[in-house]
């Protein structure tokens, strides 16, 4: 087979990749398009925009001089066409992209020192597991604030430790954030969605606990923010 015969079947390959993975593409649009559009493929919207004109200029011109090819696809485009192929036919997980390296405390860290934490990695949400690695709640600034508002500045001390902390944890009762579990073998885009709506009290869904199956009583095995996958 020629290179562009190679080429055309590789983007024949996608085509029918893009079709049993979404169905039809809205408004005819061409797969290539469409996948440029998705957050996924992002990174890969200047290689979808060339493969999408040279399979034009193949399909739609007679590329032969003489009864020769007169067009080269190199192999680096070949390559990007594979590789977009492989990400549709199996699609990236949340397991993939999640931040696995955590800053956590438990219920004896020192308050003083999570907040050292916070400062240092930028991260406003730790997660306080316990001695198997489960998730017991969140610590954040709000986490503070919800404790002054209710029980008052006095309340606070340089030796409190997380435990202090302990009534307000519970993700259910953030003020302003959401959390929810997610398993790490669930596609990313599903993950993308999620981060996309509030719940029903308006609070934003601030942070995916990933454990293998999304169980709430497995260990947390990553975090995911929406920081990790929108732009």
């Amino acid at each position: 087979m020629s290179g562009t015969g190679k080429f055309i079947a590789l983007c024949k390959e996608l085509e029918s990749a893009v079709k049993t993975r979404y169905g039809s593409t809205s408004h005819g649009e061409s797969a290539y398009v469409f996948l440029s559009r998705k957050a996924e493929f992002k990174p890969y919207t200047k290689e979808l925009d060339l493969i999408r004109e040279v399979r034009n200029l193949i399909q739609h011109k007679d590329v032969e001089v003489k009864g020769k090819e007169a067009i080269y696809v190199d192999e680096v485009l070949m390559d990007a066409l594979r590789e977009i192929i492989r990400l549709v036919q199996h699609p990236e997980t949340v397991g993939d992209v999640c931040t696995r390296d955590l800053v956590t405390a438990d219920l004896s860290t020192p308050v003083k020192k999570v907040m050292d934490r916070m400062l240092d990695s930028s991260f406003s949400h730790i997660p306080v597991l316990d001695g198997q690695g489960k998730l017991l709640g969140i610590f954040s600034e709000n986490t503070i604030f919800t404790r002054v508002a209710k029980e008052g500045m006095g309340a606070l001390a340089e030796t409190d430790c997380v435990r202090d902390f302990a009534p307000y944890l519970d993700i259910r009762d953030h003020v302003r954030d959401s959390f929810e579990f997610i398993a790490e073998g669930v596609a990313t885009e599903q993950a993308v969605e999620q981060f996309k709506h509030r719940d029903k009290q308006g609070r934003r869904l601030a942070m995916l606990v990933v454990t293998k199956h999304g169980d709430p009583s497995e260990p947390v095995v990553g975090v995911l923010t929406p920081y990790d996958v929108l732009e």
